[in-house]
């Protein structure tokens, strides 16, 4: 943690906290809302603070954090490891850049408060947890209702078939040349989008 992030840590007021991780633990000037509904994107938080990679395996930092209600946690570095993010377990809005050694979803199990996920890059199993959390929040105001998620391999999605869902955006983004539009066609939600994108090493 940079001794700027630091202070601004100890000087933090309020019960609330959202914090940024980043390979150094620099911050961003700028952050991605991938969201389409304008309430849905008003409901993401800016990071109060950033901290590095390797700050999560600080546990006398990680007990600091604990101390707060982090709503938002927004991840731009490759990480081993996200079995972390379940110890803050008041999150609402997760989002998780360059994903690609997330390969399953575990670190969601009890958290009944996240309404958003955004993931990159990950190769996940299944999603039954994300359809899980759709039905059972702790209320109808506390579901997982926003997933967005860019080229990610999700090999088994029959959790899907003759289940109700009700999610308020559901959002795929695949690199040219997949087309599997077809795979997802037992997604409920409100605001369902299947895109195909340039990869972006191509113009």
């Amino acid at each position: 943690m940079t001794d700027e992030q630091r202070q601004k840590l100890e000087n933090h007021a309020g019960k609330y906290l959202n914090i940024g991780i980043t390979e150094d633990g620099d911050g961003y000037d700028i952050i991605g809302v991938p969201w389409e509904k304008t309430c849905n994107a008003f409901n993401m938080h800016i990071p109060n603070l950033y901290i590095s990679k390797e700050d999560i395996h600080d546990e006398e930092l990680m007990a600091k954090l604990l101390e707060f209600e982090v709503l938002g946690c927004y991840i731009w570095t490759p990480l081993d490891n996200y079995s972390f993010l379940s110890r803050f377990t008041f999150l609402r809005d997760i989002s998780i850049m360059h994903a690609e050694k997330l390969t399953n979803l575990e670190f969601l199990r009890e958290l009944y408060d996240c309404k958003m996920l955004y993931i990159e890059d990950a190769k996940l199993k299944d999603l039954e947890i994300i359809l899980h959390l759709n039905k059972h929040g702790r209320g109808i105001l506390d579901r997982l209702t926003c997933v967005g998620l860019l080229n990610c391999e999700v090999e088994d999605v029959s959790c899907f078939e003759g289940e109700r869902s009700d999610f308020s955006e559901f959002l795929i983004w695949e690199y040219e040349g997949k087309n599997e539009r077809s795979k997802w066609k037992n997604v409920r939600a409100n605001t369902f989008r299947y895109y195909e994108i340039k990869r972006p090493d191509q113009k």
